[in-house]
């Protein structure tokens, strides 16, 4: 059973990104995850706060909240925002590795890197909020 949210509400700018590492990794060590999953856990938080300190209040001032919970060896994390509608996972099409760096056009990777590093990942808009929410498998540091 999936334990209640805990959540951490700070300014969209990227020297936020920092302190949300460190309240997301407190998270992680609940359920026993390992270093170098947290690392990944590390990447995928900022690929998601960067974009929205980017984009989601076109040049404005706004506020970001990151929760996460726990259910077993897993986290729970939503990232919620009161910015423009904007879902990442419809924005750019996936981008075609077969092309040359010089090939392809912008947009799409992050997105492609987050989808293959998390459990799920979901994307809603209700009540003037974005929320993206994704489950992030923990492996404890015995690999069990």
């Amino acid at each position: 059973m999936a334990q209640p949210f805990t959540r951490l509400t700070l300014p969209a700018r990227v020297q936020s990104v920092r302190v949300f590492h460190q309240f997301l990794r407190d998270g992680a060590a609940v359920v026993g995850m390992a270093s170098d999953d947290m690392d990944k856990l590390d990447l995928v938080l900022e690929e998601i706060l960067v974009n929205i300190a980017r984009y989601a209040y076109e040049g404005g001032v706004g506020d970001v909240e990151v929760g996460y919970s726990t259910q077993g060896d897993a986290l729970l994390v939503e990232v919620t925002d009161h910015g423009r509608s904007y879902n990442p996972l419809e924005a750019a099409p996936l981008p075609d590795l077969t092309l040359g760096l010089a090939d392809r056009p912008i947009g799409g990777l992050g997105v492609l890197l987050v989808k293959q590093i998390v459990g799920s990942l979901t994307y809603r808009h209700q009540d003037g909020k974005n929320t993206v929410s994704f489950q992030f498998p923990a492996h404890t540091a015995t690999g069990s």
